[in-house]
């Protein structure tokens, strides 16, 4: 039984800041577009965003910085004629106050033959609103209108992002850097569009940009081990989580994916430690809890493993009862009784079962039953299951052995048969079958069936197992 690493990835997503111009020729907008640092468009937030904005308008220098510095770098920057400049000049106090009122006076200005300038400002007034669309389509028109203005691509790429449209924010972003533009945040967020559309070696390079730029944005650096866990450079995003974890103990999530790695180092106590790290700290979900009582059981900890089973169970709703019942098969087929039968007592008394289900722990307590010795139990118990579904395979065979355990090779092929017709269940019936047959000397009547078991999935063993059959079919003749 293998763990699963896969179910107990977490994404983390960053947190994702709004577009922030650094410097849009020598400060112009660099101080207004602070307000767009915010991590999503919530209303304490915006409420702060204001705040901010009132202060930044209410300042003669950034005032006087914003009016005069269009057009400081040449062929980058879309230029701006007196008139426009004048136009901004009377928005000022309406900016500051009213970004709303200032968008409604700005809109009609902006036309096809106003300055990019005038689009690029009214997509920032249009994000800090929450308006996505709209900031969009501006700062789509500001780039159409002056292709190299590298700060409206990026600012476009940080919408893309923020909406999800990866391959879009991929090519505004590395427009931008092609232009020149040296950021740190645009570096970041390339790299988490790059690991979003799964293209981890240019996430890598993207994220450690980022982390020259900005060593103190963790989500930089969370970013790049997500991208060496998905390289499978395993120690290396080890390393990097312990760097994490001594900095933010208490974040589950760092603990959790500093287990997938050790998962896949095939370190798999050092991942039950972490997480029993979060289980300890209340933040253990059910695929955590699985994996953990997974993880025990490939160590032979049945003990720990239920521990950990009964434990998911807890947070289980209707909607988790597979894994839960794939506990409890784990635990029977591994000769673990007592545990299973723990397992399927808190299942049934935590959880409403469909019918499905509940015939599935029947089907499991019948096979311990049977193996505790009690066939009387077990013989009961699923001819209960076959006559509820006639298309369970397992009962089919679990019965059918039952009956050859007997003698009563009739009534035993019979129910093999009926499970060979169960694609789910042809093969294992087919092996069953074949050992039934073994088992009472019919030699040469297991062969076909073993014939058509290795058909469906080679196997090496049931091979061995086909050949030495044969030889004791040519030795009956």
């Amino acid at each position: 039984m293998a763990c699963s690493l896969a179910n107990a990835r977490v994404r983390v997503s960053p947190r994702i800041p709004q577009p922030v111009p650094t410097r849009f020729a020598q400060h112009l907008m660099k101080k207004i577009t602070t307000l767009l640092l915010a991590a999503g468009i919530t209303t304490a937030s915006l409420a702060a965003q204001s705040s901010t904005h009132r202060q930044l308008w209410s300042d003669p220098t950034f005032v006087n910085e914003f009016l005069g510095s269009y057009g400081f770098l040449a062929g980058y920057e879309p230029p701006i004629s007196d008139e426009e400049r004048e136009i901004l000049r009377n928005l000022v106090n309406t900016i500051r106050d009213n970004p709303r009122a200032a968008i409604q006076s700005l809109e009609p200005r902006t036309t096809n033959e106003s300055s990019a300038a005038f689009d690029f400002i009214l997509g920032n007034l249009h994000f800090q609103e929450g308006n996505l669309d709209r900031a969009e389509r501006a700062y789509r028109n500001a780039v159409r209108k002056h292709p190299d203005f590298r700060r409206a691509h990026k600012n476009l790429g940080l919408v893309f992002v923020q909406q999800s449209t990866f391959d879009d924010a991929v090519r505004s972003l590395s427009k931008a850097l092609e232009l020149g533009e040296v950021d740190g945040r645009a570096y970041g967020l390339l790299g988490y569009s790059y690991l979003s559309l799964e293209r981890h070696y240019p996430a890598e390079v993207a994220y450690r940009q980022a982390i020259l730029m900005q060593p103190d944005i963790i989500d930089w650096k969370v970013g790049l081990a997500r991208s060496l866990l998905q390289t499978q450079r395993y120690p290396e995003a080890i390393a990097l989580f312990d760097t994490l974890l001594m900095e933010a103990p208490d974040r589950a999530d760092y603990w959790k994916l500093q287990g997938n790695a050790y998962l896949g180092k095939g370190d798999s106590m050092a991942a039950a430690k972490n997480l029993e790290v979060v289980r300890r700290m209340g933040e253990a979900d059910l695929r955590s809890l699985t994996l953990l009582g997974d993880i025990y059981m490939n160590h032979d900890s049945a003990d720990l493993a239920l521990d950990a089973y009964l434990a998911a169970t807890e947070l289980a709703t209707a909607m988790d009862v597979q894994p839960l019942l794939r506990a409890a098969s784990l635990l029977t087929r591994s000769g673990h009784y007592p545990e299973a039968k723990a397992m399927i007592s808190k299942i049934r008394e935590s959880l409403d079962l469909a019918d499905e289900e509940a015939l599935q722990l029947l089907t499991l307590e019948a096979r311990i039953a049977r193996a505790e010795g009690d066939e009387q139990a077990a013989f009961e118990l699923l001819e209960k299951i076959v006559q509820r579904d006639v298309l369970n395979g397992d009962a089919l065979i679990q019965l059918a052995d039952l009956y050859a355990d007997r003698g009563d090779m009739a009534a035993a092929i019979t129910r093999y048969e009926q499970a060979e017709k169960i694609a789910a269940s042809e093969r294992d019936a087919l092996i069953a079958h074949a050992q039934a047959r073994v088992r009472a000397g019919q030699f040469a009547e297991a062969l076909p069936l073993l014939r058509r078991a290795l058909q469906l999935q080679p196997d090496a063993n049931i091979e061995d197992y086909f050949q030495r059959v044969e030889r004791a079919a040519r030795a009956q003749r």
